[in-house]
């Protein structure tokens, strides 16, 4: 619980590593179907291993889509703001390492990805898919799922309130608006247990996705602001989780709460109060 200012957020970040939602203002708790992400399948080899001392050299380019070996290799903020990313560099593969070239392909390449150093006072998303398989490189280190099927109900979670308290809880935090996890400590974050879920409930996740995919995310600190967000997290918990609605009024508490940690916005004008920040609370009249 180091450098958190707001217990409530301690107690929600705590519970979802038990598989509990607890949220403010709520005496009823929720069971969560969740699990450590090493359940579900093997994450892709460290950056190092395809390029350093591994069989590639990569190469920026604007038709990675078309390469041999398109990777994801790095961050651009603008272009990383809806669940569909696309790979933005490619492996060239080096002299007499064909065979290990298409070894490591095997072990790196897949849809989903993952955020390694995160700026949630800029960048948006916790997880992200590329329409086809692509390595994961430094900033986006790539997640083989057991069940390509999986990929959809996983980048769902990680981009709710949520799954960005999760991350954020066993990321490291000590630079303020950034949470960052190393490629060791990846197979332990918590995500949706995709094993537990219905054929119905997988379905829905791919259904979920295509009515987010072309959306467009705030940064993760302007969560408290961000309506596509808000609607995913409805879509995400009461539609495939079938959670209450009455969890929504305090999950609003939270991800305010969440986002007026320094931890988080890194004091940015964007955090909530501060002179860019969003408009937050109704006046009742009633």
């Amino acid at each position: 619980m180091a450098s958190i200012s707001n217990f409530s957020v301690a107690v929600t970040g705590k519970g979802l590593t038990e598989g509990i939602l607890r949220l403010p203002r709520l005496s009823e708790k929720f069971e969560l179907p969740v699990t450590q992400l090493m359940n579900l399948g093997q994450k892709g080899p460290y950056d190092m291993a395809i390029k350093t001392v591994g069989p590639f050299d990569i190469k920026k380019t604007s038709s990675a889509l078309a390469a041999d070996y398109p990777a994801l290799w790095n961050h651009k903020t603008s272009e990383e703001r809806r669940l569909v990313v696309k790979p933005d560099s490619e492996g060239l593969v080096k002299p007499g390492e064909d065979k290990r070239a298409i070894e490591i392909w095997g072990k790196a390449a897949a849809r989903l990805h993952y955020n390694r150093d995160f700026q949630t006072s800029s960048q948006a998303l916790g997880a992200c898919l590329t329409k086809q398989p692509a390595m994961g490189g430094t900033a986006w280190p790539s997640f083989l799922c057991k069940d390509r099927n999986w990929d959809f109900p996983l980048v769902l979670w990680a981009n709710t309130t949520l799954g960005l308290i999760a991350f954020w809880w066993i990321g490291t935090r000590q630079q303020q608006g950034r949470s960052r996890i190393t490629i060791s400590k990846l197979p332990e974050l918590h995500v949706l247990d995709a094993r537990k879920m219905s054929s119905q409930q997988l379905d829905l996740s791919k259904e979920i996705f295509k009515k987010f995919e072309n959306r467009s995310f705030l940064p993760a600190n302007e969560a408290y602001g961000d309506d596509v967000r808000k609607q995913l997290d409805k879509a995400v918990l009461v539609d495939l989780l079938n959670l209450p609605e009455e969890i929504l009024e305090p999950l609003e508490k939270l991800r305010l709460q969440w986002c007026c940690e320094p931890t988080v916005h890194g004091n940015k004008t964007t955090r909530p109060g501060g002179e860019k920040g969003h408009p937050f609370g109704e006046i009742d009249y009633s």
